[in-house]
């Protein structure tokens, strides 16, 4: 059964860089299936001149010419390409535009600074839960930054201002490096223009998306020995060190910084500065980065447009949830199997909680386990516990640390065949109270898993009576329905909760 609807593609031509995105329509999700960059720099003479170079031009030729021949390739069947502030600003920007038209058939669509705005909290209120916190989402390009406040998931507004990082750097910073008197300035007009558009307080997250403070928290994430992922964290320590870092270095200096790109060392002053201020403004601990999101709010957008709404867009479901939904999808899952799996999970997850000494908090690990455990056999059924493993360590789970995703990977892991051992290389990495963790939610989800064995939703629900020597569970069940093969399941799966709780587990 063929399940890709359509290929598209998104194109984002920045200040800094030019990106494509391509994505495969599956339901009511998307899995990309490429992603290009190219470092232009091609804003840097508009702020200079007012207009494109005819270098400028050049370059977005060449560049718009691979990418047109790499959508070619990937039977992209439908495409949508933004511009943004350098274009915007360019006396010929709109000139530029037919142009690149004429010679590659890409049609650039020159969007205003509240439309980029609106596309960046599309994507994310696509990654991010933000129905319980006040949020002040930041992107910052080469040319302008967009600045979004909501509070509990409604928009309150969407600013554009001319605080790019490339277009700082060359008002203020101009020294090499620059001096006090130049950095003072620049945070005169940064506080003036944040009192102005900005909340004086009550932000209680801080996202950014935008290459270059995307590049300050790749830095972070890399001195942690963390892995890299479309959401990150920087902590406010960390900020203000790297600030202390580079604002006395000259740009050649920076470039001998770890993770410092080249062609940001020039530029990635302004942006550590600006992240800095908002910090210290609202007294957050830290905030949160979002690479590709101009790209995945496009991507949104055109599957909106197309009549597809995202899972995360039906109303107020839990968006970690949906990101389950959604990845389940993504390796064509049974969902009804999944979800009739997880419901049952939770049951016995609060009947056992005390006897298991697990913690609420311990469920929404159990639940992702639960929605995933058998997107292995998207590659082959035999093993495919094994192959869940895989796909969940290396699929981006937002919501979720590193070290929650290894957790959740190896309780799916436990779903069926053997329990874990201290033989299993990936069980044994774990931290002892990890493993712990493992062996409590993987002995519910067995269990939970058994109960559906045919995949009918048969079960309806579960009673569970601990006594001193045995655990006896009574199920509910839809009338006429023959689950003697939930009862094989259940009863081949009991080992690993007789194991840790020492008690003989029955089913009447």
């Amino acid at each position: 059964m063929e399940h890709t609807q359509k290929t598209i593609a998104v194109i984002d031509i920045g200040s800094n860089s030019i990106r494509l995105q391509v994505a495969r329509v599956i339901d009511k999700t998307y899995k990309v299936i490429n992603d290009y960059k190219a470092t232009v720099r091609i804003g840097d003479n508009v702020y200079k001149t007012g207009k494109f170079s005819n270098e400028a031009i050049d370059t977005l030729l060449q560049v718009l010419t691979n990418i047109k021949t790499m959508m070619d390739s990937d039977n992209v069947e439908v495409c949508r390409a933004v511009a943004t502030a350098s274009f915007r600003e360019a006396s010929n920007g709109q000139e530029v535009a037919d142009f690149i038209k004429s010679k590659t058939g890409i049609d650039i669509e020159i969007i205003s600074g509240i439309e980029e705005a609106r596309l960046m909290y599309l994507a994310v209120s696509y990654y991010f839960q933000i129905n319980d916190c006040n949020v002040l989402l930041v992107d910052m390009g080469g040319g302008s930054t967009e600045f979004s406040y909501a509070e509990n998931s409604s928009l309150i507004f969407s600013e554009s201002t001319p605080l790019g990082c490339s277009k700082l750097s060359y008002e203020y910073l101009q020294g090499d490096p620059p001096n006090d008197e130049q950095l003072k300035n620049l945070r005169a007009y940064l506080k003036d223009v944040f009192d102005e558009k900005l909340p004086k307080k009550g932000v209680t997250k801080l996202i950014c998306s935008g290459g270059t403070i995307n590049n300050i928290s790749a830095i972070y994430n890399k001195r942690q020995n963390l892995s890299d992922a479309s959401v990150k964290f920087v902590d406010t320590v960390f900020a203000k060190h790297f600030l202390n870092e580079i604002a006395g270095k000259k740009i050649e200096e920076r470039l001998k910084i770890s993770g410092v790109e080249p062609t940001r060392a020039d530029i990635i002053l302004s942006a550590t500065l600006l992240v800095n201020m908002l910090l210290k403004r609202y007294n957050l601990e830290g905030f949160y980065t979002l690479s590709g999101g101009l790209r995945a709010g496009l991507t949104i957008d055109v599957m909106n447009k197309m009549g597809i709404e995202l899972i995360f867009q039906g109303g107020n479901t839990d968006v970690t949830y949906a990101r389950l939904v959604e990845t389940g999808k993504k390796y064509y899952f049974d969902d009804a199997h999944a979800e009739q799996v997880t419901r049952l999970a939770k049951i016995l997850f609060e009947k056992l909680q005390k006897i298991l000494d697990l913690k609420d908090e311990d469920y929404r690990l159990l639940e992702a386990a639960s929605m995933l455990h058998d997107i292995g056999q998207h590659i082959s059924y035999s093993k495919h516990h094994k192959h869940s493993y895989y796909l969940i360590t290396n699929t981006e789970l937002p919501g979720f640390s590193d070290s929650e995703i290894a957790i959740i990977a190896n309780i799916a892991r436990y779903h069926r065949r053997s329990v874990p051992k201290l033989i299993h290389e990936n069980y044994l990495r774990l931290s002892n109270n990890a493993r712990h963790k493992v062996s409590k939610l993987a002995s519910i989800l067995r269990l939970a898993d058994g109960l559906d064995r045919t995949h009918s939703q048969a079960v309806k629900d579960i009673n569970v009576d601990i006594k001193d020597e045995k655990i006896i569970i009574s199920l509910e069940i839809d009338k006429n329905s023959n689950i003697e093969m939930e009862k094989a399941g259940f009863d081949k799966k009991k080992d690993l909760l007789e194991k840790i709780t020492d008690r003989a587990v029955e089913l009447i």
